[in-house]
């Protein structure tokens, strides 16, 4: 493991997955895009189910609520957040089995899944090519994917699109006014500990074009992309 690399996991261990649960995660936009991407799942009974970069295990909490009668399996760099996914799941009564593990190389044999589910974490890779690669190998011929990646147009408008959202979400009501705003004020304080990521090397976006030949020449399986129009990301979904 580079230096780089390792400043990257310290950084997610001690600064951002503390509290990632306080800001991120409570923004109404970023829930609707991890219930939007679980639904895309037609989870049945003893689906063995793969989060790649399961993180504080939020998308759990989604899955659980569609279907308990699943098994998951969560990878992620951060050991502190998957300790965070593994408690939260005990809070349902379920038990989930995570790893620390880099999705570039994931350390499954073939065809060991039903679902895979990956969101907002290509975000974080130079190049999504290999981690995409080994989702699709380790997944069970039929059997469902959903990823996230980043269109070309993300970047300093995202922040400004997801305050703007959180704002409108909170401001239905007149009684909710300021409990929305000292909310929001409140997140972007919390949001300048990603300041770091900035500086991290230049990820790898896409253009539906591009996004469409790499998934065609991992499955030939049908596949169906979305565009989140806040946050900017691709859903890629379909069938190995």
């Amino acid at each position: 493991m580079s230096l780089a690399e390792k400043l990257i996991r310290a950084y997610f261990d001690l600064v951002y997955n503390p509290v990632y649960d306080f800001a991120t995660a409570r923004l109404s936009r970023y829930r609707e895009l991890q219930s939007t991407c679980v639904s895309k799942l037609e989870l049945r009974d003893n689906d063995k189910i793969l989060c790649v970069g399961l993180g504080t295990g939020n998308e759990v909490l989604h899955i659980l609520q569609a279907n308990r009668n699943v098994s998951i399996v969560g990878i992620d760099y951060s050991r502190t957040a998957l300790q965070k996914a593994c408690r939260k799941a005990l809070m349902w009564g379920k038990e989930i089995e995570t790893q620390i593990m880099d999705a570039r190389c994931l350390e499954f044999r073939p065809e060991s899944f039903d679902k895979v589910l990956c969101v907002h974490v290509m975000d974080f890779m130079e190049d999504n090519w290999e981690a995409t690669k080994e989702i699709i190998r380790v997944l069970k011929v039929g059997g469902q994917f959903v990823v996230t990646y980043p269109t070309n147009r993300e970047g300093p408008r995202l922040g400004l699109n997801l305050l703007r959202d959180s704002v409108r979400h909170g401001m239905a009501s007149r009684k909710h006014r300021i409990r929305a705003i000292s909310g929001s004020l409140v997140r972007m304080l919390l949001a300048s500990v990603y300041l770091p990521l900035l500086f991290r090397p230049k990820r790898k976006s896409y253009s539906r074009s591009k996004l469409e030949a790499m998934i065609t020449s991992l499955t030939a399986r049908d596949f169906h992309i979305e565009e989140d129009p806040i946050y900017q990301d691709f859903i890629v979904y379909g069938r190995k």
